[in-house]
């Protein structure tokens, strides 16, 4: 007879353990689905907080961002400069005093990946680029870049 009470019992407490699996599996389900919710409902918040800080450290991220850009393209342009040219470069380069402005986040749930963030950005800048170009005759021309 204990045996099959032992029986009985281990069934009922297994079906007990079942029932709480799935009972917490539910929830927690139910708690991601709520959080993918309130995730959407976020998904193009406006991002003031970046902005203000971005436009007080503007003129150093320009200054150096300026100067890593004619470091790297300046070389390329002596590469595939025409031979009439005795010389091109930067006489001047700077991204301008307007920072770019975040306008909005989007949040795309990427299943098993993970989320992807992609940030909108307006930049209605003023940069200044002035390309110095020297012939081989010695005439410089500096040649203004504009963007419209």
């Amino acid at each position: 007879m204990s045996f099959v009470s032992g029986l009985v019992i281990g069934v009922l407490v297994g079906i007990a353990l079942i029932v709480l699996f799935v009972r917490s599996e539910n929830a927690r389900s139910a708690r991601r689905s709520a959080l993918a919710t309130t995730i959407a409902a976020f998904a193009r918040m406006t991002l003031n907080w970046l902005n203000a800080h971005l436009t007080k450290i503007w003129p150093y991220v320009d200054e150096a961002a300026s100067e890593l850009i004619k470091a790297n393209v300046e070389p390329i342009l002596e590469q595939y400069r025409p031979l009439v040219l005795s010389s091109l470069s930067f006489s001047k380069f700077t991204l301008g005093t307007v920072a770019p402005q975040f306008t909005g986040v989007s949040i795309i749930e990427g299943g098993d990946e993970g989320i992807t963030m992609e940030l909108e950005m307006n930049w209605d800048g003023n940069p200044s680029i002035i390309l110095d170009i020297k012939t081989r005759l010695g005439v410089g021309l500096p040649v203004q870049v504009q963007f419209g």
